[in-house]
């Protein structure tokens, strides 16, 4: 039932879709819980009424980007204590800055050529991971066979530009990514990076208002919902649910809870072949049980399903 990548490689595949186990492979560091449990964890330094904002009693979240978003409003509506207000905006701001610190490589640790000829092989490529391991392998190729949509005016998205020409590999950050940002305005637009910039340069803002745009946190539902309230997101979903071609799921755990609304479009896709790499290194039971439940949700659908061991795949062996 789960064979290898060179037994099904022929069968001819368009599509990727990445997982954070496709991260995790290049580094531990990506297996973390949270970035808001990395706060707790490694003692980052927050406000205790900064950590408070994001309980249930108030925001009732774990995504900082909300956080930041009402914090920012809170200033803009605000006639006293001002200060007090920006300064817990930066605050929030630093925290989450260390934390993805913590959780995230250095470009040289990356090897992005390989990954970039690796991906350039696939006609569409879609990610729900918000690190910046794609987009620091298509710099190193100076995005030669690849675009991200953000070629408008100031690295901006433009719904009304977003048509891909030329043949070239388009990537969808169905979850956002670190180096994506939204202005108040709801502009989406995205922050230029190289090798030598740092974190705390893309994700850093000298001013209030300009916020990341990433879904680190939440169950489907939730992720579904801050996909449908952004333009951005939702383009790359709809783009998703639209996806014709034979798919290559890779480093993706697939669960209900959190990925149903991933499995609810594939499911829904006119795609007819779905290759599902299977982590090498889980015991047999738990491969069969996995591959099973994947079986059981799409029963009755007219998709063919293939199942193959990770390490057997070109992107586990980075």
């Amino acid at each position: 039932m789960i064979g290898k990548w060179s037994d099904i490689e022929a069968l001819g595949w368009k599509t990727l879709l990445l997982g954070n186990g496709f991260s995790i492979g290049i580094s531990g560091k990506f297996r973390y819980d949270s970035l808001l449990s990395q706060v707790d964890a490694l003692g980052i330094a927050m406000y205790p009424h900064a950590r408070s904002l994001f309980s249930e009693t108030k925001i009732g979240t774990s995504n900082f980007e909300e956080v930041l978003k009402v914090i920012y409003h809170a200033y803009l509506v605000n006639f006293y204590n001002l200060e007090a207000i920006r300064q817990l905006y930066f605050n929030v701001q630093r925290s989450l800055i260390e934390a993805v610190q913590s959780s995230h490589v250095s470009y040289s640790e990356v090897p992005v050529t390989r990954i970039a000829n690796i991906l350039g092989a696939y006609e569409e490529i879609y990610t729900t991971n918000y690190d910046l391991i794609p987009y620091w392998s298509m710099v190193d190729v100076s995005f030669s066979g690849f675009c991200d949509f953000f070629w408008h005016v100031g690295c901006e998205f433009n719904l009304a530009n977003a048509e891909v020409w030329g043949g070239k590999t388009p990537i969808y950050y169905l979850h956002g990514a670190v180096h994506l940002k939204s202005s108040p305005e709801g502009i989406v637009y995205k922050v230029t990076m190289g090798g030598s910039n740092t974190l705390s340069d893309v994700i850093g803002s000298p001013g209030m208002g300009n916020t990341p745009l990433f879904i680190s946190e939440g169950n489907s539902d939730i992720k579904l919902r801050k996909i449908r309230s952004n333009y951005y997101l939702n383009f790359c979903y709809e783009s998703f649910l639209k996806c014709k071609s034979n798919i290559v799921i890779f480093g993706h755990g697939l669960d209900r809870e959190y990925d149903e609304h991933i499995l609810k479009a594939l499911k829904a896709s006119p795609l007819k072949k779905i290759a599902i790499s299977v982590y090498s290194g889980l015991r047999v039971e738990d491969k069969l049980s996995f591959a099973s439940c994947i079986v059981a949700y799409f029963a009755g659908t007219d998709k063919d399903l293939y199942f193959f061991e990770s390490r057997t795949h070109p992107l586990s062996l980075l």
